[in-house]
């Protein structure tokens, strides 16, 4: 029988997951945990009003350059002038989706290398559209490193309400389950102590669950609400989270 994998990625983005997974041999178990709320478009049109002032244009998520460009269509504003960083594979490929290709991608797909990879800042303009919940690190690192950045909102992350279908078929069983953001570790915990009772903690549920996580960050935001943490892709990436799998599991091609 195949091993049944849980996603708790928005609703939006887990039939991307789901496809790879079952490809590989799983039984994919959706399960959103969170959803995206997009917030009031004034502070990015201030920004968006002086792009070509900017030195770097920083994407820290494929979701950050969704909730971007929905908006630079709406004003109908062109994006050129501003070099491009993105901090990994699937946000580049979005990125080139849209007709750039990125200036800068930092082998190791983290925000804090992103920062790191683009030098001496000193003096220069970056703009950071991002969600409002993003960690704090990558603007101190880009500060420290002289950048005058504008650290914009655009959507906010926020807690999704479980389908009776869902928590039945969370109910029905599973045998592991991927975390791909901080954001998806703390709002299952939520969720699984809102929704499922009588546990006197939420991380008993995965006692003997395998937990992957999609990098090191997500992996740490685990371990704090004391998840073991079984498996992190060499990649950091949607396929490779799907390879570590298999190669645990021991599924061919």
């Amino acid at each position: 029988m195949a091993k049944r994998v849980v996603i708790t990625r928005s609703r939006e983005q887990a039939e991307e997951l789901a496809a790879r997974l079952t490809a590989a041999g799983f039984t994919p178990v959706i399960f959103p945990v969170l959803e995206f709320v997009v917030l009031p478009p004034e502070p990015l049109d201030a920004s968006l009003d002086c792009l070509a002032q900017y030195d770097w244009l920083v994407f820290t998520s494929v979701n950050a350059v969704e909730f971007f460009f929905r908006r630079v269509d709406e004003r109908g504003v062109p994006v050129s002038g501003v070099a491009v960083a993105a901090v990994g594979s699937a946000t580049a490929l979005k990125l080139q989706e849209r007709g750039l290709i990125p200036d800068f991608m930092p082998d190791e797909f983290t925000g804090e290398q992103l920062a790191q990879g683009l030098g001496d800042l000193s003096g220069k303009r970056v703009l950071l559209p991002r969600a409002k919940q993003g960690r704090p690190e990558i603007v101190a690192r880009l500060r420290q490193q002289g950048a005058l950045v504008d650290d914009v909102a655009l959507y906010e992350t926020v807690t999704a309400v479980p389908t009776p279908t869902a928590l039945a078929e969370l109910a029905a069983g599973f045998d592991a389950i991927t975390f791909t953001s901080p954001s998806s570790v703390r709002n299952f915990i939520d969720l699984v102590g809102l929704h499922l009772p009588g546990l006197p903690n939420p991380a008993e549920l995965l006692d003997d669950i395998v937990v992957a996580c999609i990098g090191p960050v997500t992996a740490a935001a685990a371990v704090k609400f004391n998840l073991r943490v079984d498996l992190i892709p060499d990649a950091y990436t949607i396929d490779g989270l799907v390879q570590v799998l298999r190669r645990y599991f021991e599924i061919g091609d």
